[in-house]
């Protein structure tokens, strides 16, 4: 009876812990000396502006005061793989935050989550869904060998993507990187 509790136990932690995943996410905390809030917050926000089509429909929370500025944004996913493997082509969908402080900024890239469609805008059931921490691209059942190569490159994707991102941010942040016009003699 003690070693059935002691294995119902242990299968029950087992489960517990192959169960647990995260969604992948990015953060970098970025050091900018001598530049307030303001000048920051503008600097990103035109970043935003000059990096993604259309500002407006990206930009979800636009709050100055706090320095928080939360965008949606996507990416084209080309899973590559010839005939059959275009069935996961798509797009990958994510968030991003900016919290400026005085003389800082934090970068929060994360929420990725891929959706499958045809070049004609057809959705198909390919989608994997939340990019997570998980191994697999499903947490049960069978699984494609196409999708097993797919979720290994969809996050590699995600961080190449919000490394893109990030190392943006760092550029035109610090001074300026040519986006702000400092000559005020026009």
């Amino acid at each position: 009876m003690k070693k059935c509790l002691f294995l119902l136990l242990v299968l029950m932690a087992g489960v517990n812990v192959w169960g647990q995943e995260e969604p992948i996410q990015f953060d970098e905390v970025i050091k900018v000396e001598g530049k307030g809030v303001q000048e920051l917050y503008t600097t990103i926000k035109l970043w935003v502006a000059t990096n993604y089509n259309s500002a407006q429909d990206v930009i979800q929370m636009d709050d100055p005061e706090s320095g928080i500025l939360v965008c949606k944004g996507a990416f084209d996913y080309d899973n590559g793989g010839g005939m059959t493997g275009h069935v996961l082509d798509g797009v990958v969908h994510y968030t991003l935050k900016v919290a400026v402080r005085e003389g800082r900024y934090k970068v929060t890239v994360g929420m990725f989550s891929h959706e499958a469609t045809t070049a004609d805008g057809i959705k198909y059931n390919w989608s994997m869904g939340a990019i997570t921490t998980r191994e697999r691209a499903k947490p049960s059942g069978a699984i494609d060998r196409r999708m097993k190569k797919a979720w290994e490159k969809v996050k590699i994707e995600c961080k190449l993507e919000a490394e893109k991102i990030i190392n943006g941010l760092k550029a035109a942040t610090s001074q300026g990187a040519g986006l702000m016009d400092t000559d005020d003699d026009w």
